[in-house]
């Protein structure tokens, strides 16, 4: 389980071969779907509000589900879940209190930095959320219901923490390093891709080719 940035994600998937789920991302899908949920998942998204955990693990459950099966991976990152003790405790629920707790993630990042970051985003995502009034909302709800739940998996030796105001290179090189123990050594000891190289920034995208009609 985690919380990041940037080209993280797409980075563990390319080059560890994790599967990467964002609970962000799959709620979001569920909205634009327009399903039973979508109108409340809109509400709870423009509020900078934690979602009803029931409807955030049965999205994280059915989709870890379908991977399982279609691939057989087992490897996931659930980027941004648990978001707090409620999360946590729904989780429990689905797949049971005795199962093994998963190992966090836990990326830090100083307010400012973040703001930086998500007003640059904010020029291509689209994401209505991706402004500084709903960042502070999410910053504040993040120090009263995220941070419990830190400090539970704190308490059970079950957290790595990480400073993701680093440059992408140093980030990249201590998440690798913190999921070492679970992923597969030849791909832990393999260089970088190209596209891995192109994610982290060092190496340019190629220009798009022109259609010639």
């Amino acid at each position: 389980m985690a919380t990041s940035s940037a080209n993280a994600p797409r980075l563990r998937s390319v080059q560890l071969g994790w599967t990467h789920l964002s609970a962000g991302d799959l709620l979001r899908a569920e909205r634009t779907a327009g399903g039973d949920n979508a109108k409340l998942i809109e509400e709870f998204i423009e509020a900078g509000k934690i979602v009803p955990v029931e409807i955030t693990v049965g999205l994280i459950k059915k989709a870890m589900t379908k991977i399982l099966n279609e691939t057989g991976k087992n490897n996931f990152l659930v980027d941004g879940f648990p978001r707090s003790l409620e999360n946590w405790s729904g989780w429990q629920t689905v797949y049971g209190a005795e199962a093994v707790m998963p190992h966090m993630l836990f990326f830090e990042c100083p307010l400012e930095v973040l703001e930086k970051r998500i007003l640059g985003r904010a020029q291509y995502s689209g994401r209505s959320d991706d402004n500084v009034e709903s960042l502070r909302k999410r910053f504040t709800t993040y120090k009263d219901e995220t941070m419990p739940i830190v400090d539970v998996f704190r308490a059970a030796t079950k957290c790595t923490e990480l400073d993701s105001s680093t440059p992408r290179e140093e980030v990249w090189a201590s998440v690798k390093n913190a999921l070492a123990p679970w992923t597969e050594a030849t791909r832990n000891e393999s260089a970088l891709s190209e596209r891995s190289e192109m994610l982290l920034g060092l190496r340019p995208y190629p220009k798009k080719m022109k259609t010639v009609t």
